[in-house]
């Protein structure tokens, strides 16, 4: 028989030859060297390692287990960011880059503890540019902060469906986050961008690339190269690949002139058609379908209560849809829009509206928050039962019924309720593809409840993945759906990673690294 190797680590043994006091003593005498070593680079008064705000960041909104980092950091500058990436280099430390004020889907939570670097308090708005349509700002700068610069040079932000207020723009933008905007050009709205790479090292992206902003002759609006389509790969990497220090974003124009419809139907297959045709003929700006369950907790005035009764009187889908004219012929815009879009309706037996009927206060609440965050404190998701796993993936209008047809039968075999998902069908590229979004509300400080919804959202996960649902914001266990079923991206992925990161220090464990 061969001879038997030894193990490399015998479990029967302590993984120290030395006393255990001695072990301890000598981690907290490395932790504290560290600590002092990232003050030395920040200030001590930005670096943190108390159980309160280690607690506040080893979770967040989503199903995730908590994980605490070991340090919460606040870097002064670009420089302290490399600085603290070299560091953590040579002390194989992991990094998690982190600026949202909130955050969803477990994307910054630690998974081998480590350094967060917070950057939600760089909010500087470097320069608004109307000619190009573009704005350069700082990753802690929110939608609310964002737009209110805009409006002042006559441009909007682009903006997901009601984000959270504190909502990082830069976030929003490289977790590819879908635009209420459905127009081609708008799908990917990051033109150029600086970027503390896994080394330490200093990149930037496109017509950015030759120079820094300050000096650089570049309008800084060429999304392309160099050679490789870097922005490409940057989004959606969770924090892998580097750190963003800065975005130059897309603006679009504000409308002088708007006019909103809701279009209600019991039957989706009417409104897909009406959405397959006014988006071939791009009428229009904003345009998404709610179910009457996530209608509900947007336009519930009372929380809970309101909720409730609201949702038994809307009809089951709603089509929400702006048409506008900016600063050329607003209104001769608008009106052969509407009626291009009444016409298309009438083909296809729908009858928007200006209003709805039992809900009279939509047109209002839509008028001043269709290109805002959400207003209030309670966010409009966690309404019906206080928080919601989320489930969304890129697929086809047509194919929506069928992905509908499939949650409804996980959800009856676990016994949870259909009238409480909510649904999201938000087109992208003037229709040629959608984001389908399920939402399914549990109550957060119910342990039964809250394992319920982990077990259906996996198997709904797999079940949707399964009939082709493409799940491009790989967050948590869709890494590694996704990955099982694509040995060669995955392994193409990690020789990026390995590449770039040869420590594997940022945010290690995301995305299946």
């Amino acid at each position: 028989m061969p001879e038997k190797i030894p193990a490399k680590v015998d479990y029967l043994r302590p993984l120290e030859d030395k006393p255990y006091s001695q072990v301890v003593k000598e981690k907290k005498e490395y932790k504290e060297k560290l600590k002092k070593n990232l003050s030395d680079i920040t200030g001590v008064k930005n670096v943190f390692d108390d159980n309160e705000t280690l607690a506040k960041y080893s979770k967040d909104k989503s199903l995730e287990q908590p994980r605490k980092p070991t340090f919460v950091i606040y870097p002064n500058s670009t420089e302290e960011i490399q600085k603290i990436v070299k560091l953590a280099n040579q002390e194989k430390i992991p990094v998690i880059p982190s600026s949202s004020g909130v955050h969803f889907y477990g994307a910054t939570i630690p998974l081998e503890g480590g350094i967060v670097i917070d950057l939600k308090v760089w909010k500087k708005i470097f320069k608004i540019d109307p000619r190009n349509r573009a704005v350069r700002i700082q990753p802690g700068v929110t939608y609310g902060e964002l737009q209110s610069e805009l409006e002042k040079n006559g441009l909007r932000a682009l903006i997901p469906l009601l984000p959270h207020k504190e909502k990082s723009v830069v976030t929003a933008h490289l977790e590819g986050e879908p635009m209420t905007i459905t127009e081609f050009n708008y799908s990917e709205p990051l033109y150029t961008c600086e970027i503390v790479l896994p080394k330490g090292d200093i990149f930037r992206t496109g017509s950015a690339s030759s120079a820094p902003p300050e000096v650089s002759a570049s309008d800084l609006v060429g999304p392309w190269g160099p050679g490789f389509d870097w922005n490409r790969l940057y989004c959606r990497s969770q924090g892998t690949l580097g750190i963003i220090t800065w975005a130059n974003i897309m603006a679009e124009p504000l409308p002088t002139v708007q006019k909103i419809f809701f279009t209600p139907s019991k039957d989706l297959n009417s409104l897909i058609s009406f959405t397959y045709g006014i988006q071939h003929r791009w009428l229009g700006y904003e345009c998404f379908v709610l179910n009457r369950a996530n209608l509900a907790s947007i336009l519930a005035e009372d929380k809970v209560a309101g909720y409730a009764e609201l949702k038994k009187k809307l009809p089951s889908f709603i089509m929400v849809h702006c048409i506008a004219g900016t600063k050329r012929l607003p209104e001769e815009k608008v009106a052969w829009q509407e009626q291009d879009v009444m016409d298309e309706a009438q083909a296809q037996g729908v009858y928007p509206q200006t209003t709805i009927p039992e809900a009279p206060h939509a047109k209002k609440f839509f008028e001043e928050h269709l290109r805002r965050p959400w207003p209030k404190d309670i966010y409009w998701k966690d309404i019906p039962k206080g928080a919601s796993a989320d489930i969304f993936f890129i697929t086809t209008l047509n194919r929506v019924p069928g992905f509908i047809k499939t949650i409804n039968e996980v959800a009856e075999c676990f016994e949870y309720p259909i009238s409480d998902i909510g649904i999201y069908i938000q087109p992208i590229e003037n229709g040629r593809a959608v984001h389908l979004e399920f939402n399914l509300p549990y109550d957060p400080n119910s342990g039964t409840e809250k394992e319920l919804i982990n077990k259906l959202h996996f198997e709904a996960s797999q079940r949707l993945l399964d009939l082709g649902g493409v799940f491009t914001r790989a967050y948590g266990k869709w890494a590694y759906m996704v990955n099982n079923r694509n040995a060669i991206a995955s392994k193409t992925a990690k020789t990026v990673k390995d590449f770039l990161d040869p420590n594997n220090i940022m945010n290690p464990g995301k995305l299946g690294f």
